[in-house]
């Protein structure tokens, strides 16, 4: 079926369970590159670190963690609102839970966004 299969004839939780795998396989992706990362960093000198702070933290890079943040935020909420109906709870309120919890995503990370760009960006 592959990828593309998991958006046919979608009904809002279909999609939202889609975005989940999606926003999963990002993390893992994401996790892997932050371990790598890490792993530059035994030096004793402290010049690595230095080095890759001063490269990923820029408004250049500022995009892909706004958007990592999204991917965290949304993953996070829409595993809650899973456990919430797996475990029978809610489930007659499962399209309010569903639309409270896309709303309270991106209200976060608007708020964390524009946090992270002052601080990256300054002003």
């Amino acid at each position: 079926m592959g990828v593309s299969g998991w958006f046919r004839g979608v009904s809002p939780y279909g999609l939202a369970f889609s975005l989940h795998r999606i926003t999963g396989i990002i993390l893992l992706i994401y996790l892997c590159m932050h371990l790598t990362y890490l792993t530059s960093l035994t030096d004793k000198t402290g010049k690595t670190y230095e080095t890759l702070i001063s490269i990923t933290v820029t408004p250049t890079f500022l995009p892909f963690d706004i958007l990592l943040v999204l991917c965290g935020l949304y993953h996070g909420l829409n595993g809650l609102r899973l456990i919430v109906h797996e475990f029978g709870f809610a489930y007659e309120q499962r399209k309010a839970i569903l639309a409270a919890s896309v709303i309270i995503t991106i209200a976060a990370w608007l708020y964390v966004s524009y946090v992270m760009y002052k601080i990256v960006v300054g002003g």
